[in-house]
């Protein structure tokens, strides 16, 4: 998901509410791994409705690119 400096602790405050983990910091952007059941990921996704999240996977085993160098915009 994007996310500048100014905007981390907000979305860090919400990852550590559900347990998630930060995956990855990067300039611009953070990866977030969260596990549970279709209702726990649709409220932390909720949550973060004002950010930007440039990648999403709800899957099993996943891989994600570090960054934003690799996201297409659609």
């Amino acid at each position: 998901m994007r996310a500048a400096a100014g905007e981390r602790q907000g979305v860090i405050t919400v990852a550590d509410i559900f347990r998630a983990n930060i995956i990855d910091v990067a300039p611009e952007s953070l990866i977030i791994e969260l596990t549970g059941d279709q209702d726990k990921i649709d409220a932390f996704l909720a949550l973060l409705e004002g950010y930007e999240i440039l990648e999403l996977a709800r899957t099993g085993i996943a891989g994600l690119g570090r960054g934003i160098e690799n996201v297409t915009y659609l």
